[in-house]
């Protein structure tokens, strides 16, 4: 039964969501495509619905995700080419077996697994000196071309500020709030008006079924005007696809900056690992750093550190990368859960259920139920997440609403859990009660269920 802190909460309101009844098709979040079976040490599975034959090139495809890269010029030629400046020599370094990697404790430099966007204020641009991201590490060549050794970019400390609080009812919280301080900058220091924003990179399993949900039925959501009157003002960021050169809604990425998974993936490798390939042709380097320019140049002029072949196989793994099975959805308390999270219109922003494509490239994920609780739009998360940068059409305070799906395995699956786009929160409880902007209302309601409501919501989302 709800609280009545909460029945009056949604009576100013003047609405109650709808609790749709359940289905057992959300004991699979992927359809068919949902993985067989929940490890205990990795999401790394190809979707439940894919051949045998065509998992080699699933594991295929993985090996460029999880195996080390190295400079180039060099022995292994399918593995060389890493740098000039990189944050990490393999995607497994951040996205530690599918899921997500490990972060720096009090006074640590941040770990791979956190990265830090270069941003102008209030506007669209990034640091002459230093490009869109930081990057902490730089090749060692000995080349004649190399008149100087290449340095990096600089390191990140990171500290916490300790937040405490108390629920209507009583109960006590705390959070913890990050700052960082950028040390050792190799070329200089930033802009006046360079802003740093971290992020956490993410789980990556299901990011396939995100690439097939058609554009039609994401815009359908869009509503920037709030012309519903909810208080919600879902909003695309709308970028170049560099395939089709159309602008299309930005799925990828916490601000929404790449169109397909595809695109997405060569960012990373180009931004992450200073792996160049067939969307990201020139490596990072800005017009101060000459000498990561003349390492850039030490490889054949128009040859890719990784070809279109080798990207496509790194590509279909990754599209076919299986979201992993619900769990307990059918005990009382994750269906007492379940009608909390649509009663306080969680699913507003965190929509369930989306059908993919009929026609999209991988048959597999082809027309499949899928259960991902998200928009993928961008909303105003409030001044407490808030980075004060912009990218294309996100403004500071606007967070791309991040899937649900298997949040709840990080603890097991990995030994430790962070949630929200820099980590900060260690708890699914934390990450809401970080919520401001749109989700205000939605969280104060959150606050006035009775700790037995707040724990049933919670367990819910643990087994989505």
């Amino acid at each position: 039964m709800l609280s009545v802190a909460l029945l009056s909460a949604i009576t100013v309101q003047e609405q109650v969501h709808t609790v749709p009844a359940f289905s057992e098709q959300e004991l699979y979040p992927g359809g068919q495509a949902t993985a067989r079976r929940v490890a205990r040490r990795t999401f790394i599975h190809p979707a439940g619905n894919v051949p045998t034959i065509q998992q080699l090139d699933f594991w295929d495809g993985f090996s460029f995700f999880r195996d080390p890269w190295v400079a180039s010029p060099a022995i292994t030629k399918d593995r060389d080419g890493l740098g000039p400046l990189f944050n990490a020599r393999s995607c497994k370094t951040c996205h530690n077996d599918g899921g997500r990697g490990r972060l720096a404790k009090e006074g640590e430099l941040a770990s791979p697994a956190l990265l830090f966007r270069l941003l102008k204020k209030n506007t669209w641009g990034v640091d002459a000196h230093y490009g869109g991201q930081l990057q902490p590490n730089a090749v060692r060549l000995s080349h004649p071309k190399l008149l100087k050794p290449v340095l990096a970019e600089g390191n990140v400390r990171v500290r916490y500020e300790t937040i405490e609080g108390y629920y209507p009812d009583g109960t006590a919280y705390s959070l913890i709030k990050p700052s960082y301080q950028i040390e050792q900058l190799g070329y200089g220091a930033l802009e006046s008006d360079t802003v740093i924003s971290a992020r956490y990179a993410p789980a990556v399993y299901g990011m396939g079924l995100l690439d097939a949900i058609s554009e039609q039925d994401l815009f359908a959501q869009q509503d920037i005007a709030d012309k519903d009157q909810d208080g919600i003002s879902a909003k695309y960021n709308l970028v170049t696809n560099l395939n089709t050169e159309r602008r299309s809604i930005g799925r990828f990425g916490f601000k929404g900056l790449h169109a397909t998974l595809e695109q997405q993936i060569a960012g990373a490798f180009v931004n992450d690992i200073g792996i160049t390939n067939p969307f990201f042709k020139q490596e990072t380097c800005t017009k101060v750093q000459h000498a990561c320019r003349s390492a850039a140049s030490i490889d054949p002029k128009g040859t890719l550190d990784i070809p279109k072949k080798l990207h496509d196989l790194t590509t279909y793994m990754g599209q076919i990368l299986a979201v992993p099975k619900a769990r307990d959805l059918l005990s009382p308390q994750a269906q007492q859960g379940r009608t909390l999270f649509y009663q306080l219109q969680c699913d507003t922003c965190h929509t369930p259920s989306y059908t993919t494509q009929k026609d999209y490239p991988v048959a597999a994920l082809q027309g499949q139920k899928i259960y991902p609780y998200t928009d993928l739009a961008l909303h105003d998360m409030g001044e407490g997440l808030a980075d004060q940068g912009m990218e294309n059409l996100a403004q500071g305070s606007e967070w791309r609403t991040p899937p649900l799906w298997g949040i709840g395995l990080q603890q097991r699956v990995q030994g430790y859990q962070a949630f929200l786009h820099d980590g900060r929160a260690r708890t699914i409880e934390e990450a809401i009660l970080w919520h401001g902007g749109e989700a205000q209302q939605t969280k104060l309601q959150f606050m006035s269920l009775n700790i037995n409501e707040r724990n049933a919501l919670i367990y819910f989302l643990k087994q989505i």
